[in-house]
């Protein structure tokens, strides 16, 4: 372990965890946004990505945000104006990428787009409940038993059309990421933050996550067609359960990768995960934008994988250049 590591205050496996479900994620828009068939699982190399940018990649996202929300010193007041800066950021970033584009571009539908709701809306709520819910995440009961009911009352809740409540429990296409039911995701980072929010585990803890890992993934999977679902959006209890058990085995493997095996903490690879994980924001806001105006120039959706995929790597890189070594970021607003 060398020294930069060993006296930083990050926690350099949960940076892994969020590095590399940023690289899923960007490879999963490009398949989305340039692939012929946008995602829908027709082809080896857009299968792959679309994979690997879901479990591994919005759930675990929203799963740290929730570690550190409770890591964080900051009053209610200021976690939940940070919420409410981050909804706001949401639609802003829904205005540059595909409103502004759309409309340029004649499209229909360019309006409708601007209410979308995305990672950034349901992070935003998610800090507005944990300004009111943070007392209660120490508690050994509040957090499992609201886990689980909000899990089986969600499905019952989907539908609206209307561009408040969608934020809710929308079922529209435009609604990625609806509160009820992914709120979970950081409610349960904000309860196991006591365990977790170290530089490497206690023995005790990676073997309670190995345990519990197994057991949620198979009641899950025994459950699965007992529970309402939809689609990746809106899963019911026992595949919500299964990515429950997907976010604490990968957590267990990036924990060992990190701290077992030094190398893999200090290769370039790893330090540019790690790079991209203390700019999440930017990264996220940037490589979406860029996305966004690609429809213009290139068109959507009329790229073999391959090529799609080629264009995830470039959207990657330029996303990397523009934040660190120019002065770009200094328009996104710090939150």
């Amino acid at each position: 372990m060398n020294r930069n590591y060993k006296e930083s205050n990050r926690i350099y496996y949960l940076d892994f965890m969020r590095g590399l479900a940023i690289f899923f994620m960007i490879m999963q828009h490009t398949m989305i946004i340039h692939e012929l068939t946008g995602g829908e699982g027709n082809t080896i190399i857009g299968n792959i990505f679309i994979l690997l940018g879901t479990a591994p990649a919005a759930p675990v996202f929203m799963f740290i945000m929730g570690l550190f929300i409770m890591k964080s010193k900051k009053s209610s007041k200021d976690v939940f104006l940070r919420g409410v800066k981050l909804l706001g950021l949401g639609y802003a970033l829904n205005l540059l990428r595909f409103t502004l584009p759309m409309l340029i571009a004649g499209e229909q539908g360019a309006i409708s787009m601007f209410f979308g709701v995305d990672i950034l809306q349901l992070a935003g709520l998610s800090f507005m409940m944990a300004a009111f819910l943070r007392k209660f995440a120490k508690n050994k009961f509040i957090f499992p038993v609201l886990i689980v009911v909000i899990l089986l009352v969600s499905p019952y809740l989907w539908g609206s059309g209307n561009v408040i409540f969608d934020l809710l429990w929308g079922a529209g296409g435009n609604v990625a990421f609806p509160f009820f039911s992914w709120c979970i995701y950081p409610m349960l980072g904000m309860y196991l933050s006591p365990h977790l929010l170290h530089v490497s585990l206690s023995n005790q803890t990676k073997k309670h996550l190995l345990v519990w890992g197994i057991a949620i993934g198979v009641i899950g999977f025994l459950t699965l067609d007992l529970f309402p679902a939809s689609d990746y959006s809106r899963y019911g209890l026992g595949a919500s359960f299964m990515i429950i058990s997907f976010v604490f085995l990968w957590l267990l493997v990036c924990e060992f990768l990190i701290n077992k095996i030094t190398i893999m903490r200090e290769n370039r690879i790893s330090k540019l995960l790690f790079y991209w994980s203390e700019n999440v924001t930017d990264v996220y806001i940037i490589q979406w934008v860029i996305y966004g105006w690609s429809m213009l120039l290139i068109g959507a959706n009329e790229q073999i994988d391959f090529v799609a995929l080629m264009i995830g790597f470039i959207v990657l890189a330029l996303t990397h250049v523009l934040i660190k070594y120019t002065s770009i970021r200094r328009l996104i607003p710090k939150i």
